[in-house]
C-alpha cells in the first residue's frame, strides 16, 4: 500500500523506560499497524513513573527486586521473557545490575525532540537486552551526542516531565503502558495487536 494513501493516527503513550511490559506493548501496538496497513502512527511517548519514589542513585538491581517482588520476582521476570520472545525481544534480566531512577531518562527522551522515539527504542534494548546502566552519565552524554540532544533541552524538559505526571494522575493512570489513540480511545496494558484493529479502523472512518 501507498504511504501517502495511509492514515496518520496520533498515539500517545504513557510508559516507563523500566517497565518490561511498555515494550512488550510498544511491540504489539507495532505488529498491530503492520497487519491492518491502512495506518501509520504519530507517537508521543508520555513519562510515567513506576516507582515514584526510586532514590535519585537507582537501587542494585537484586535489592529491587526483593523488596518489590519478595521471594517470587525471579519467577515473575522469567514468565516476562517467554512473553517477550513472542514479541521478539530478547529480554536478558540477568544482565541488569541495577534498577535506576529514570526522571532523568524522562528528561532526555522528551528533551529529544523530534528524535524521541528513536532514543526511546534505544533505552528499551540497551537497558533489556543488554543490562546497560541507562542512568549512568557518561551513558546518557553518549546517547544525547548521537542524537544531537542539547543538555539545555534535556534540562528544559523537566516542566513536559512534571506535566505528563501530572496529567497521568488526574487521567487515574495506575499502570502502564497506557496507550490513547487519536485523542479518543484509550488502551491500558500490553494488549494483544488484535485490540488494535478495530480502534485503527474507527479512526479511519471519522476522518472519511
Amino acid at each position: 500500500m501507498d504511504m501517502s494513501k495511509k492514515t496518520k493516527i496520533f498515539v500517545e503513550v504513557f510508559s516507563d523506560v523500566v517497565c518490561p511490559w511498555c515494550y512488550i506493548g510498544w511491540r504489539r501496538l507495532e505488529s498491530a499497524v503492520r497487519q491492518h496497513q491502512g495506518v501509520e502512527l504519530d507517537i508521543r511517548w508520555r513519562a510515567f513513573l513506576l516507582n515514584p519514589n526510586m532514590p535519585p542513585e537507582g537501587m542494585e538491581r537484586q535489592a529491587y527486586i526483593q523488596a518489590k517482588f519478595g521471594q517470587v520476582g525471579t519467577s515473575f521476570y522469567d514468565r516476562i521473557a517467554v512473553v517477550g520472545r513472542e514479541s521478539g525481544i530478547a529480554f536478558d534480566f540477568g544482565a541488569i545490575t541495577r534498577t535506576p531512577d529514570s526522571r532523568r531518562i524522562h528528561q532526555l527522551i522528551q528533551g529529544a525532540g523530534a528524535a524521541a522515539h528513536d532514543v526511546k527504542l534505544t533505552l528499551f534494548a540497551d537497558y533489556f537486552e543488554h543490562g546497560v546502566d541507562i542512568s549512568a552519565p557518561d551513558y546518557l552524554n553518549a546517547l544525547s551526542s548521537r542524537f544531537g540532544i542539547a543538555p539545555s533541552a534535556i534540562d528544559a524538559a523537566e516542566s513536559i516531565v512534571e506535566n505528563d505526571l501530572n496529567q497521568g494522575a488526574m487521567l487515574g493512570i495506575q499502570g502502564v503502558p497506557h496507550i490513547i489513540i487519536d485523542q479518543n480511545w484509550a488502551v491500558s496494558g500490553a494488549q494483544a495487536p488484535q485490540s488494535f484493529i478495530p480502534l485503527f479502523d474507527a479512526v479511519i472512518a471519522g476522518k472519511h
